[in-house]
């Protein structure tokens, strides 16, 4: 009974599920599928490599574009500094330009104050000169080292007595100095003057750069007479 049973629902299970008949499938085609299925992956890897290159090189364009951009930028900005730059450098130089002006006008300033310090020097040692007892007198007498063993003397000689008439003598000048442990004497030579009322008279001696003069001596004598009438002496370093 059991078995009977068994038997009929094996026959229903199989008169129920209808037939499926599948294919075998041969290397061939199994061979067909695998090279397709490579053919779409190259594919696939083929349009992902073009749209790669085309991403970088639309990025690259992008970037050299801007980058093109900010070289501009910075050449605009580098011209306008330059410009900058420029007008700076004039209003350097105009500025050296009127400095240097400033320190031309001072400097003759300065010289033509010291011509007038000079001048009126002078003048106040004339009103200070009054020896009437002497046909001619020394009002100054000076000694200056202007460098590498020159030196410049300056005399200002006045008239004393007759002053309506005019003084014709001769000028004589020495110096005295000290050269190892010898004394030294350096003779001018001798100038004829002639003047009214007064003198002044310059002139510029060397000496040996090593040495200071020790004392510098000036004396006028008349004409055709061997007596000085007046002298003066400066003593040096």
């Amino acid at each position: 009974m059991p078995l009977k049973r068994f038997y009929r629902l094996q026959r229903a299970r199989l008169t129920a599920a209808p037939l499926s008949l599948q294919p075998v499938i041969g290397w061939r085609s199994r061979l067909l599928r695998i090279v397709l299925l490579l053919c779409m992956a190259a594919g696939l890897l083929a349009i992902g490599a073009y749209l790669g290159y085309q991403y970088a090189f639309d990025r690259n364009a992008v970037s050299t574009a801007e980058k093109m951009q900010r070289l501009a930028s910075q050449s605009e900005q580098l011209g306008s500094g330059q410009a900058k730059l420029q007008i700076l450098e004039q209003q350097i130089k105009i500025g050296q330009g009127e400095r240097d002006g400033l320190v031309q006008a001072l400097g003759a300033a300065q010289s033509e104050l010291a011509a007038k310090q000079e001048t009126l020097s002078f003048f106040e040692l004339l009103l200070q000169s009054n020896d009437r007892s002497r046909a001619v007198s020394f009002s100054a007498c000076e000694l200056q080292s202007t460098g590498g063993g020159r030196w410049r003397y300056r005399l200002l000689l006045v008239q004393g007595t007759d002053r309506s008439t005019e003084f014709v003598g001769r000028l004589q000048a020495s110096v005295q100095y000290q050269e190892q442990g010898k004394r030294q004497n350096l003779q001018i030579e001798p100038l004829l003057v002639k003047f009214s009322h007064y003198l002044r008279q310059e002139g510029e001696l060397t000496l040996p750069a090593s040495v200071q003069p020790q004392l510098f001596e000036a004396r006028i004598f008349m004409e055709n007479n061997k007596q000085a009438v007046a002298s003066c002496q400066k003593k040096g370093g």
